[in-house]
């Protein structure tokens, strides 16, 4: 079973991200792009252990998401826009675990 609360990029849960609201356009794509750039910025104020928190949450995020990946019924195109930020963010984080 799917925890839906999942939550993502701090605002956003996995409902929102698989549900209609809010919707995959460039309103949205701006906002994730805009968040995830704050959100990588504010990673030099965070301590080693809540990186490996904050890493750990997002990953196990990324692996719920990508259940979903393929479903008919769900919006592709939003699941693959939060796909890509949650990469560059995963990847952010890892960087500066290392």
């Amino acid at each position: 079973m799917v925890n839906l609360g999942i939550r993502v990029f701090e605002s956003y849960t996995l409902q929102d991200i698989l549900g209609e609201h809010p919707p995959a356009d460039k309103k949205l794509q701006e906002k994730l792009k805009s968040q995830t750039s704050t959100l990588i910025q504010n990673l030099g104020t965070k301590s080693k252990s809540e990186l490996q928190e904050i890493l750990s949450q997002h990953l196990n995020a990324k692996q719920e998401m990508t259940k979903f990946s393929g479903a008919q019924a769900l919006d592709q195109s939003k699941i693959e826009m939060f796909h890509e930020f949650l990469a560059k963010y995963i990847a952010a984080i890892e960087s500066k675990i290392k």
